[in-house]
């Protein structure tokens, strides 16, 4: 597993990816013109993510961060349920808060912090710190929700970038269409193998980078996958992600439950991580073959997630 981490290195990458230049100048114009503002404000590009342009502002002493994103229907993105959720999670305590949005924009509060690479999630107290930061969001989140609620079911996410990249097939990397028939069979059969679940209000995106450090305690950012989920789904990611070991997976589920991991427990979160790993190679499948408003060679986060979709599934095979 230790070779494996080099993955971290994409992370990186990651860091430094920004908006289409043309579009991030249509989107700082759209920016100054916000009603928010209390004097003129200059808007300037904030790198990472890899779905959105964003934003930093100052005004009248404080700093906020700019969403900029249509909806994107055939990822599952719809922008008023980011803000309905990014909403919820601040009223539950784990998000920044919303101070404005309208159809593709959100305004929020800058968290002076950190976002976290995969090694930085690992440290034994973050890593505790992130397991009961999603038993919060998991816990309360859905209280605060102002609409009937939403679904990311993970499967059925999966089933659909799959049906759409066997549309484009032709598009599609050799690579990456190899995979397909395969990811189909195995998307099912773990999810019979997860079984019953207990549904929560799930952030659905659980990448290092949406981890802020402000130095007291974590944030959770970027909540466009939010939804109805089960609640697997977020630990798995995050542990798909970070690429954790089996100390750490015993860390993160014993965290978040407050009770001792079970053998079964292990085996459905391993079923769980396999679910995002194809999640993720997916999305970013799909990502190189449509019209995305980010700088970024996706093939270079294509390669990452499919080769560790097959030493994952090796792995859980192995079991």
């Amino acid at each position: 597993m230790a070779e494996s981490r080099e993955a971290d290195g994409v992370f990186e990458l990651l860091k430094g990816a920004q908006g289409a230049e043309k579009l991030s100048a249509a989107a700082i114009e759209r920016a100054k013109g916000l009603p928010v503002w209390s004097a003129a404000v200059q808007p300037s590009v904030l790198s990472g993510g890899l779905s959105n342009i964003n934003l930093t502002v100052e005004d009248a002493g404080r700093r906020y961060v700019i969403r900029v994103g249509a909806d994107e229907p055939h990822l599952g993105v719809f922008r008023e349920n980011e803000a309905k959720a990014y909403r919820a999670a601040h009223a539950a305590g784990v998000a920044p808060e919303v101070i404005y949005d309208e159809p593709g924009l959100i305004v929020m509060r800058f968290v002076e912090g950190k976002a976290l690479l995969p090694a930085e999630l690992r440290e034994p107290d973050r890593l505790r710190q992130a397991a009961r930061l999603l038993r919060q969001l998991h816990r309360e989140a859905h209280k605060h929700l102002e609409s009937p609620g939403f679904m990311f079911w993970s499967a059925q996410h999966n089933r659909w970038y799959i049906r759409l990249l066997n549309e484009r097939l032709e598009q599609v990397d050799a690579r990456w269409r190899a995979l397909l028939p395969e990811m189909a069979t195995v998307n099912e059969a773990l999810e019979a193998t997860i079984g019953e679940v207990r549904m929560v209000f799930s952030h659905g995106d659980t990448l290092p980078q949406n981890f802020i450090d402000d130095g007291t305690r974590l944030w959770l950012v970027d909540w466009e996958y939010a939804g109805f989920n089960m609640d697997l789904f977020d630990l798995a990611g995050l542990g798909m992600n970070i690429e954790c070991v089996a100390a750490e997976v015993d860390l993160l589920l014993e965290s978040y439950g407050e009770a001792p991991v079970t053998d079964a427990l292990r085996r459905r979160f391993a079923a769980a991580k396999i679910l995002a790993c194809i999640r993720e190679s997916t999305w970013s499948f799909l990502a190189e073959v449509t019209t995305r408003p980010i700088d970024f060679d996706y093939s270079v986060y294509s390669t990452m997630n499919a080769e560790r979709y097959q030493r994952m599934y090796a792995e859980y095979k192995a079991m």
